[in-house]
């Protein structure tokens, strides 16, 4: 398991250029955001990393943050998680899984162990959830404990 920021960042340039892929102003932009947002355990939207790419000064549009974020899913080098009617990004360096909110989009790691029953009845039935090259993730739904005592 990579534990640090750089280590995050380093693997996955290196995935890339075996790839063939070059390490692009906006392609290791991404990367680092990417690798800040595992720390509060987040993924980020397009929309959000192209937010944080324009106020650090970098002039690159959606498109491309889009264009990218497909390249590393691609690679396995990220993973998307659906929140609402929207799409997240996050590393995928470290295989792990996800319980989301409905109501709010708070996501929380799940530990592996306690899906590890899931996944091994999913081969059971034919189903492999381990496609090599692509990260292997499970996504509970449900409503958080704040949103529950709100009444969303």
């Amino acid at each position: 398991m990579i534990t640090s920021e750089p280590d995050r960042v380093n693997a996955a340039v290196a995935r890339m250029r075996q790839a063939g892929l070059r390490t692009t102003t906006a392609r290791r932009a991404v990367l680092d955001l990417l690798a800040q947002a595992v720390v509060s355990r987040g993924h980020l939207t397009p929309a959000q990393l192209h937010h944080a790419l324009l106020a650090r000064g970098l002039t690159v549009e959606l498109s491309t943050v889009h264009r990218v974020l497909r390249q590393l899913v691609d690679l396995g080098i990220a993973h998307t998680v659906p929140v609402g009617r929207t799409v997240t990004f996050g590393l995928a360096d470290d295989p792990h899984h996800h319980a989301v909110c409905r109501q709010c989009g708070d996501m929380r790691q799940l530990p592996a162990d306690a899906v590890a029953a899931s996944l091994t009845a999913a081969r059971a039935l034919g189903i492999d959830p381990d496609t090599p090259g692509q990260p292997t993730g499970v996504v509970v739904y449900g409503d958080c404990a704040t949103c529950r005592q709100v009444g969303h």
